[in-house]
């Protein structure tokens, strides 16, 4: 029979505040969540190597250069990574899919910077944004305390926040932390006007003098006074981020309503616990059932705690492979109203929106992201990144900006990562023989080649990007085998993933797997109409609603496709006579056609001359009549 809780009755110190708990919580720094080795995933503890590590002297000392065959990290960005086009994802994924990634990575891996500079990215003389033979810096990643001494004890480094997923960047990862965000009132967080994140004040509120004993949050653009305060550090990074904390933040906060309602009785100390249990067990279940899924990526089934896993975080994971986000990113924001219209303020590009938290200020709160996020297409996966993170990164060439390329290339040299092909091997994958091998595409791989000379010197994240995608997948096969592994670690070694069977009652179990990230977002602002798989792009207009919920598809097809010229195909199955309406829409939902045809009972066959200003990348087309529609998909070459 299934036990509702784990009865361990033990004391749980917060702040000088002592309570019974009915069952085991999880400790904030995560230590102890593996009794037999209660280290394990905890804050501070030391990163994994699935595979050797690949130093110049086999200790510490990183193959930065040409002299270990290893191309300036500038130079592969430009050959490479540079984008002047939109890519949108053919699978249709939102921006919702990298946003949330970026809020996951957050909650599991934070390698926190050492004092030791790297000033090997040299800027080439044909460089069209940073100043010829300057230099891109940055530090290497902290060397964990006593490694990095010889061989058989090479330099490993530290993940300063827990490894599981269990919504660290809402609540934090060191009780000191977790203490100031709360208002130790009826277990609720603290919030700002507006019902925002605290900002950095004696009050929380935007107005008021600065707290110098708030939390330290990342700022690398050495110009905000006043911030929002969250779990995590890098919770001001962007507004997309900066949403996510706020709305869970939000969901907590209504947790504590219900529970107050049903368990008047109950202190502060057991409200907060248990609102943070089901808020974990919310994320997680989105996590594994949704945002997974959603990328072609399936775990195997649970079957229960395993104690012999370590959910650490793997090297491979942190520097590498989870850095997918990076090429999935489009330079403009949405920022729209509930009917899909930009806001008066306009959308917002990401390099101005970078540690700029009155952002969601300026718009009146998060509502306009989500729907924004809800409505674009993200970026496909490919060895593509946009200008804002590639040239533009925190700042401006001149001001400081930098190159997340150029930082992902050096960052997997630094932490000791191998090539790719080493890397393949050592994860019993066999090695690419030639760069067409690895990619597929013929093109492609001659840039490959001309970077890197052989197919054994290509750098690991740069490889992943550029691998042969798994049909129906977002991703290549070294990337899936990584990141399938990382998150199974995370779910089967956490005593207190949600599934576990002695943590929630199967009433509970069910209720967390019905909860949706749409739910969430609909208990928590005012947005009245949103898809119900908010990892699918669709622009409002196109979401179902009212009695006809779920609609026929029109059988409907388009030719050739992908197109090269202007001149469009279309074949539509009618039940009867009737008009119908084809439009099409861009990547980030702007309608570029809306056309009125007239059919007859059966197959009609149409030639439209679509719009000359229609550009390369990824459109949809939504043909429909008063009872019918289907969506299809157009590649413009």
């Amino acid at each position: 029979m299934r036990r509702s809780l784990l009865y361990f009755v033990l004391t749980f110190c917060s702040l000088n505040a002592i309570s019974a708990q009915e069952y085991e919580v999880r400790a904030i720094d995560g230590f102890g969540n593996n009794i037999q080795h209660p280290e394990w995933g905890s804050s501070g503890a030391i990163m994994l190597r699935a595979t050797a590590p690949d130093f110049a002297d086999d200790i510490s000392e990183p193959k930065l250069d040409e002299t270990f065959s290893r191309p300036n990290p500038r130079e592969i960005s430009n050959a490479l990574f540079d984008q002047n086009s939109n890519f949108g994802d053919p699978l249709n994924l939102s921006d919702f899919t990298w946003s949330f990634g970026q809020f996951i990575d957050h909650d599991v891996t934070f390698s926190p910077d050492g004092s030791e500079l790297l000033d090997n990215i040299v800027i080439p003389d044909d460089d069209q944004y940073f100043l010829p033979k300057s230099k891109l810096y940055m530090f290497r990643s902290a060397e964990a305390p006593g490694t990095g001494t010889s061989p058989e004890n090479p330099r490993q480094n530290l993940n300063s926040i827990t490894a599981f997923i269990d919504a660290s960047n809402v609540y934090g990862s060191r009780p000191e932390v977790a203490n100031y965000l709360r208002t130790f009132t009826d277990g609720k967080l603290k919030v700002s006007e507006g019902n925002l994140l605290p900002w950095n004040t004696t009050t929380g509120n935007v107005n008021d003098p600065v707290d110098y004993s708030a939390p330290h949050m990342d700022d690398p653009t050495h110009q905000l006074k006043k911030f929002f305060v969250a779990g995590d550090a890098r919770a001001n990074e962007n507004p997309l981020l900066t949403s996510f904390h706020t709305l869970f933040v939000r969901e907590h906060n209504r947790l504590c309503d219900d529970i107050i309602a049903k368990h008047p009785g109950w202190n502060d100390e057991r409200i907060y616990q248990e609102a943070r249990r089901w808020l974990i067990g919310y994320i997680q279940n989105i996590v594994f059932n949704e945002w997974l899924p959603a990328m072609g990526l399936d775990l195997p089934e649970y079957n229960g705690y395993n104690p012999n896993i370590n959910p650490g975080i793997m090297n491979e994971f942190s520097a590498a492979a989870f850095r997918i986000g990076h090429t999935l990113i489009n330079t403009n924001i949405l920022r729209l109203t509930r009917n899909g219209e930009t806001v008066s303020q306009g959308n917002i590009n990401l390099k101005d929106a970078f540690f700029n938290p009155l952002a969601i200020l300026n718009v009146g709160g998060l509502d306009p992201y989500f729907q924004g996020m809800a409505t674009q297409v993200q970026q496909d996966m490919d060895t593509k990144v946009v200008n804002d993170v590639r040239n533009f990164l925190f700042g401006s060439p001149a001001a400081g900006g930098l190159d997340l390329v150029s930082i992902n290339i050096n960052r997997g040299r630094e932490r000791g990562l191998p090539s790719l092909n080493k890397l393949r091997l050592g994860m019993g994958k066999p090695a690419h023989k030639t760069f067409l091998s690895l990619t597929g595409n013929q093109q492609l791989a001659d840039v490959l080649e001309s970077v890197y000379k052989d197919v054994n010197f290509v750098d690991p994240w740069v490889g992943m990007l550029a691998e042969k995608k798994i049909n129906g997948a977002l991703m290549g096969e070294l990337m899936m085998h990584i990141i399938r592994t990382q998150f199974r670690n995370l779910r089967d070694g956490d005593r207190f993933y949600f599934e576990n069977e002695e943590l929630f009652t199967e009433e509970d179990i069910a209720k967390i797997k019905a909860t949706t990230m749409r739910d969430i977002i609909m208990r928590n602002t005012d947005i009245q109409l949103m898809q119900d798989e908010v990892f699918k792009a669709m622009p409002t207009n196109m979401i179902p609603e009212g009695p006809e919920l779920f609609p026929l598809s029109l059988e409907a097809a388009v030719y050739p496709n992908p197109i090269t010229t202007n001149d469009l195909h279309v074949k539509v199955f009618l039940n009867n006579d009737s008009e119908f309406s084809v439009k099409i829409y861009s990547f980030d939902a702007k309608l570029c056609l809306d056309k009125t045809l007239h059919g007859y009972q059966g197959d009609n066959y149409y030639t439209i001359n679509l719009p000359d200003n229609m550009s390369a990348g990824y459109y949809n087309i939504v043909i429909s009549n008063d009872k019918n529609f289907n969506v299809v998909k157009l590649i413009k070459q």
